[in-house]
């Protein structure tokens, strides 16, 4: 300092353009820093690794900000994924047979058409319906006069007017006329209610509410009860079926090395492409007591609520089954948050005291639960934080150490 003064007294004798001269020399005589001091200037801004799995950042170093944390879930049930094919609730569903040969006059109800019980499907003329009907009438009107003729009896025995046997044959009339009135209606019964028009025009009629999902018949068409369309050469065709679609199946073909994973009233999800993110809702109902010959698969039932109609008979859904998982529950953590290295799976989990230190741990994957989300059976704890974002990343500087440029072979989980 002294040397500077004693310029800068000399200096002032002197222009200015000597004052910065001697400035600038100064400035170039300091001496300049070696690697040790340079190294000690940054290493305040390098993160520090230790047992190869540990990292820990310095407070000043701004990119832990880039690491996003993400809390593990619990998870009490398991997955396990199948396809199956959506059909119609046999409990909600009728297939609708005529019960009498004949033409179709008339088809009341097109597929796709909202019925209620009771509403007409279909008018056919029928002779069989036509004498059954004819024969119901006539027994009607035979015991309406056998049993004024037996009471008209009744009264002139009072007055001893009728004799005996008169009266008891005309007591058997009447208790046979009421016989043959019950035959013919019984026999009437068989085609349904009659509908009182007195005709040969049978109403074909719908015993449910819902929707016509398939009609076979046309105008003019001969039907029969014993009736066969088709292919098949033992099955008798209906000619209408009604089906509620608020109410439907999922028919599941599942290997027998699934079975000990289902039971009876367990959850399920469904999942279509034809709605992307929507998941319905439904349950297990009938697991198959024995295994197809030739596939080796069990079928198995659920049952699937449908109130908006989005679900169609015949759609194939993948389904998701809900398995209880018994002990510890196992995690769930976002996809991102596990890394793939060398055959293991592995997660960074920030130190609970130390907010910019971090431990890279293995741990055991169970599969990839859904889209987004991987299940952890071992090494992370229900509530334990997990890195999310930036695990990659974090997985350089623990594979690389300090400084070094490196090239982690590491790739978020895959599907295991």
């Amino acid at each position: 300092m002294k040397e500077l003064s004693h310029l800068l007294h000399a200096s002032s004798k002197f222009s200015p353009l000597a004052v910065v001269f001697c400035l600038v020399f100064l400035n170039g005589c300091q001496k300049a820093k070696t690697p040790e001091e340079k190294s000690r200037d940054t290493s305040t801004f390098e993160p520090k690794v230790s047992n190869g799995q540990d990292v820990e950042f310095p407070e000043k170093m701004t990119q832990p900000s880039i690491f996003k944390t993400t809390e593990g879930k619990p998870v009490y049930n398991d997955e396990v994924r199948f396809t199956g094919r959506v059909t119609w609730n046999e409990d909600y569903a009728v297939r609708v047979y005529t019960p009498v040969a004949g033409q179709v006059a008339k088809i009341v109800a097109e597929s796709g058409q909202k019925v209620a019980p009771g509403d007409d499907l279909a008018l056919i003329h029928s002779s069989d319906y036509g004498q059954a009907l004819s024969d119901y009438l006539k027994a009607t009107a035979t015991l309406s006069q056998a049993e004024k003729t037996y009471k008209r009896q009744k009264e002139l025995t009072t007055y001893g007017a009728a004799a005996t046997k008169d009266v008891e044959q005309a007591q058997a009339d009447y208790e046979n006329a009421v016989a043959e009135k019950d035959r013919a209606l019984a026999a009437l019964q068989r085609y349904g209610k009659p509908t009182g028009d007195f005709s040969d025009l049978y109403h074909l009629r719908s015993p449910i509410g819902g929707y016509v999902v398939d009609k076979k018949i046309n105008n003019g068409q001969e039907v029969r009860p014993d009736m066969i369309l088709g292919s098949t050469t033992d099955v008798i065709t209906p000619l209408f079926t009604i089906a509620d679609p608020n109410h439907l199946w999922v028919l599941l073909d599942v290997p027998e090395t699934n079975l000990n994973e289902l039971k009876v009233g367990q959850e399920i999800e469904l999942r279509t492409p034809a709605y992307p993110g929507r998941i319905f809702a439904g349950k297990l109902t009938v697991v198959g007591a024995s295994l197809d010959p030739q596939t080796r698969v069990v079928h198995t039932r659920a049952n699937v609520e449908n109130p908006d109609g989005a679900l169609k008979a015949e759609m194939y859904v993948t389904v998701n089954v809900k398995v209880p998982m018994s002990g510890t529950p196992s995690v769930e953590v976002p996809a991102s948050a596990v890394i793939f290295l060398n055959g293991k799976y592995y997660v960074f989990v920030p130190d609970r005291i130390n907010p910019n230190k971090f431990s890279r741990r293995e741990v055991t994957v169970l599969h990839e639960r859904s889209a987004g989300a991987t299940v952890i059976l071992q090494g992370v704890q229900p509530g334990e934080r997990v890195v999310s974002d930036g695990s990659l990343e974090m997985n350089e500087y623990v594979t690389a150490g300090p400084g070094e440029d490196s090239k982690s072979e590491a790739t978020v989980t895959p599907n295991p």
